[in-house]
């Protein structure tokens, strides 16, 4: 079973929290101070992550699909203990993991954003494979705490220390063995699956180099014509653009997830 943390108002409409690779659950702190008067607020450890389970040597045949699993069941267990639907957010890896479940399980969706997702094209998807090493030694040298807080906050000093601390905490916690295997996302195109949508989901992006989506992916989504999917460009962003301008994040995305929490709460 997968660890997650609660805040906010049981009475309220639930928001499950999906980070990216190496993060974890309290890398959010910001926004679930952000979040948790107007909502119940879940976030989850993904596999290999926080204090949720390593991945088995069998599960790193295909890690990808053994994280989705984990949060396939971890979602049905959430959504029966509290008997609500949730609205989902994702960034990277997490919004890889929340576009799948938003293709494959849409009965569990109430609505989803996801930040700068891993929809990787194939050349994206070979440069993770390529960096491994790479990633495996950085990886090394953060489990020194002081290390990787010193790393981030000289490259992101505009982040609250409470942000930086849960991202080097997710450095600390994260599975060598899925970072070894260069997976981060499905194995689809993923244009296959933003076509097979029914459910609201907006994606939302930027025009950095470290964006993975970036204008020209939010084209290719917008010339999908799902009008199921929309998307938000918030511009000067890298890959964590919450962090990066999280009031011009908040601005834009706050209005959907009261659209959708107002929905399911006149269905219930």
């Amino acid at each position: 079973m997968l660890s997650y943390l609660v805040a906010g108002n049981p009475t309220r409409p639930l928001i499950i929290l999906v980070h990216g690779v190496e993060d974890c659950a309290i890398a959010w702190a910001d926004y679930i101070d952000h979040l948790k008067s107007r909502y119940l607020v879940v976030s989850i450890d993904h596999k290999g992550h926080g204090f949720s389970p390593r991945f088995t040597d069998q599960e790193l045949e295909d890690p990808f699909e053994a994280s989705f699993s984990a949060l396939v069941y971890a979602v049905q267990f959430i959504e029966k203990t509290f008997a609500k639907k949730a609205i989902f957010v994702g960034h990277s890896m997490g919004g890889a993991l929340v576009t799948k479940l938003a293709a494959r399980y849409p009965e569990l969706v109430a609505g989803a954003v996801v930040e700068d997702p891993a929809w990787l094209s194939q050349t994206y998807r070979q440069n993770y494979v390529t960096n491994i090493p790479t990633a495996l030694s950085q990886l090394e040298s953060w489990q020194d705490p002081m290390v990787a807080y010193n790393w981030g906050r000289k490259r992101r000093p505009w982040w609250p220390g409470d942000t930086m601390i849960g991202w080097v905490f997710g450095k600390l916690r994260a599975d060598s063995g899925l970072i070894g295997t260069g997976v981060v996302s499905f194995k689809e195109k993923w244009q296959d699956l933003v076509q097979e949508i029914t459910v609201p989901l907006v994606v939302v992006s930027s025009d950095q180099e470290s964006d993975i989506v970036g204008k020209t992916g939010l084209a290719q989504t917008d010339a999908l014509a799902n009008q199921n999917v929309e998307t938000v460009f918030i511009p000067g962003c890298e890959h964590t653009l919450r962090r990066n301008k999280p009031q011009e994040f908040n601005r834009l995305i706050d209005p959907y997830l009261l659209k959708w929490a107002d929905a399911e709460e006149n269905r219930s």
